[in-house]
């Protein structure tokens, strides 16, 4: 398969999962940035599992556009619901989440991986993700109980 039919073939689930790292407005910039930084050391048809580069390395764009502002996704800056939504206080919990928590929580829960698919997607062990997904279950359900 050569780069273009790679990119093509996950470019739609690649800004997917960084629109819920980052909001829809950065979600195109990070999947571009990271496949133009890809293509200018390496062609994507060399990787051995290029989907699971792809998605690691948004990831690792994401985490660092995340650190750079030092600030959590707002609901509004998310594309979300407006903020006075009666249930806004679990998708705002969702968006607080760390990004590989958020991250294994989206595979899992949305996209409908495995926890062993999720881990190998995104580069971590088995035992890493299940430990992110429990974090991230434990950190909602306090939300859940206090609403």
């Amino acid at each position: 398969m050569d780069d273009e039919t790679i990119y093509r073939k996950n470019r739609d689930d690649l800004i997917r999962y960084a629109t819920v790292l980052v909001g829809p407005a950065g979600a195109e910039d990070v999947v571009s940035t990271v496949v133009l930084r890809i293509l200018a050391r390496r062609r994507l048809d060399d990787l051995d599992e290029p989907r699971a580069y792809l998605f690691r390395a948004v990831l690792n764009e994401c985490k660092t556009r995340l650190s750079r502002r030092q600030t959590h996704l707002s609901i509004t800056e998310a594309g979300g619901m407006p903020a006075d939504e009666p249930r806004s206080h679990i998708i705002q919990a969702v968006l607080d989440l760390p990004p590989q928590q958020r991250a294994a929580t989206y595979l899992v829960y949305w996209a409908g991986m495995t926890v062993a698919e999720t881990a190998d997607l995104i580069g971590i062990r088995p035992g890493t993700a299940k430990r992110y997904l429990h974090l991230a279950r434990r950190t909602l359900k306090g939300v859940l109980d206090e609403h």
